[in-house]
């Protein structure tokens, strides 16, 4: 039996539309894109200007908290409800450290995932 030419190029067509669609697990995914996107449209939109104090800012849905690295050279900006893993996003990398208020108040308000949450425990200032 042959196949022509027209029914094998519909399915190598359906063949790579099928491996398109794969929504991934984890990095590399489309949902895991979009969030590193918007952290990195955001950092560089804010990287002249380094807070005194936490910040928040909502973009495309997204709760983001931004905070002076320790020695206030640079803005870190973190995801507080990631949707894709990795659970926990933050830019650029760097230390800080949060007052305990501020994290429960967070949590109180259910504004962080629980990974945020583990993730912010290591930073707070006693």
């Amino acid at each position: 039996m042959k196949l022509n030419a027209r029914w094998i190029s519909i399915a190598a067509i359906l063949l790579s539309l099928s491996g398109c669609s794969h929504k991934g697990d984890g990095r590399e995914s489309a949902g895991d894109k979009r969030e590193w996107s918007i952290l990195q449209g955001i950092e560089v939109e804010s990287r002249s200007s380094v807070p005194s104090a936490p910040e928040f800012r909502v973009v495309e849905g997204y709760e983001l908290l931004s905070v002076p690295s320790i020695g206030g050279s640079a803005r870190i900006w973190i995801m507080l409800r990631p949707k894709s893993p990795p659970y926990y996003k933050q830019l650029p990398d760097g230390n800080f450290m949060i007052p305990n208020s501020l994290l429960n108040d967070l949590v109180r308000g259910q504004r962080i995932s629980s990974t945020v949450e583990q993730a912010l425990r290591s930073h707070v200032a006693n």
